[in-house]
């Protein structure tokens, strides 16, 4: 499943927590999350090194008044370009939330697991070994037979392709 495919499917699917979904279509989705994700992480990094240099230059202007308040109008201008790309990115995040966990979801069930897993990731301790569970489940391959989640994908759109083929 190529990249665009996998997204236009999880966001048809965008609270759709029953069936199953292949691989590909996880993890080609899990890339579109993850890149807004760094994005706010690097506009978090961004603003506490800006943030950090600007007291450090006021702290050296100590008697200056007239390099304080230009350093000030320059701390006050990129607050509110923080602030922008902040609720940007939040809003981006908080829209891809519910898919995220659709398709995980929906990926458990393609191994035969049940999507109910994904809660354990919120206990307390349990969570670090339940993390990484969830995470080896995802790389599993695609169940060929048909389990109580519905057929294959994987295997289903392959057989479809095959009568056309002869």
């Amino acid at each position: 499943m190529s990249f665009g495919k996998a997204v236009a499917t999880c966001l048809k699917k965008y609270a759709n927590f029953k069936g199953r979904a292949r691989r590909s279509e996880y993890w080609w989705f899990w890339l579109l999350t993850y890149i807004p994700s760094v994005g706010f992480s690097y506009l978090f990094n961004w603003k506490l090194t800006m943030r950090s240099e600007l007291e450090s230059q006021i702290a050296d202007a100590l008697f200056d008044q007239e390099k304080q308040d230009a350093l000030l109008a320059q701390a006050s201008a990129a607050d509110s370009t923080f602030a922008t790309w902040a609720c940007v990115l939040g809003i981006i995040l908080l829209l891809l939330l519910l898919p995220s966990l659709a398709v995980l979801c929906r990926r458990l069930h393609d191994t035969g697991r049940s999507g109910w897993f994904i809660l354990l990731n919120f206990i307390p301790i349990v969570n670090f070994v339940t993390l990484i569970m969830t995470f080896i489940y995802t790389l599993l391959d695609s169940k060929p037979e048909d389990n109580k989640y519905g057929p294959s994908p994987k295997y289903v759109s392959v057989d479809a392709a095959e009568p056309a083929a002869e």
